[in-house]
């Protein structure tokens, strides 16, 4: 413990048993969040989601634990995890069931951002607001799709050299119809930016460090949609470079670019 740590907890007559917990306990926020992420990546690239149900459910005990009720990115990865989570769901064309989840990732990084993560929780809290536009029905793309760009614009003025900033920018572009600003032009110039912030990319845990992989594939499907399948299939053999033999590139994404094979 840090000397002014313990003369400050001194003073308010917090005893040194009460701060060494406390310290302990973040100590081991951090560590679930180290071993989660990766776990995380990993469910998300096989397409193991039960593995991502047990993930969430960790980490929604975390950010209700004390250390975790202030740890901005305890309440990031629970968003990010719910986030990958309702993203299957929406693939499998099970968007309503997404909802519930969609909300409450939008809650949660909502927190994390009056925590403290700044433009990089921002840019998730739009991501996944752009998902409910989608995934709502209805009126939902009217709801929340301006709503989203407001909060992707207001991230990217926050967090401007932050890589999965520009990438949450740009698969939300990408998805959002034409009518409304979005398409695969916008997401593929959003996109590289990505990719060329994450060359640049220092960033280390706490703070998240996910990306890479993601700007790859989601840059692919850009290019598909730009009628440029042999771009496409590049980024798709850069994706399986980075994450050998995930599935939604190799049983559905490259299998769409030769559909006679």
């Amino acid at each position: 413990m840090a000397i002014r740590e313990f003369v400050f907890g001194c003073a308010l007559g917090v005893s040194v048993p009460t701060l060494l917990g406390a310290q302990d306990a973040r100590v081991a926020t951090r560590a679930l969040q180290d071993s989660l992420r990766p776990e995380i990546e990993r469910a998300v690239a096989t397409g193991a989601w039960a593995r991502i149900d047990a993930a969430i459910a960790r980490l929604r005990a975390a950010v209700a634990s004390p250390a975790g009720r202030a740890d901005q990115w305890a309440h990031y990865d629970l968003a990010y995890a719910l986030h990958r989570r309702a993203s299957g769901m929406i693939v499998e064309d099970s968007a309503r069931a997404a909802r519930a989840i969609l909300e409450e990732a939008v809650r949660m990084s909502q927190r994390a951002y009056e925590l403290g993560a700044g433009g990089t929780a921002l840019a998730l809290e739009g991501a996944v607001t752009g998902q409910l536009a989608g995934a709502g029905g209805g009126l939902a793309p009217m709801r929340f799709g301006p709503r989203a760009f407001r909060l992707l614009d207001q991230a990217v003025s926050e967090a401007p050299n932050d890589p999965r900033v520009a990438l949450l920018n740009g698969i939300t572009r990408f998805n959002a119809p034409r009518a409304f600003g979005g398409g695969p032009a916008k997401g593929e110039i959003e996109i590289r930016r990505a990719l060329r912030l994450f060359d640049a990319d220092r960033t280390t845990a706490p703070q998240p460090t996910w990306g890479r992989t993601d700007a790859h594939l989601w840059l692919g499907l850009a290019l598909v949609g730009l009628n440029r399948p042999d771009e496409a299939r590049a980024e798709y053999a850069r994706v399986l470079e980075l994450s050998p033999g995930h599935k939604w590139v190799t049983e559905k994404l490259l299998p769409e670019l030769d559909p006679t094979r």
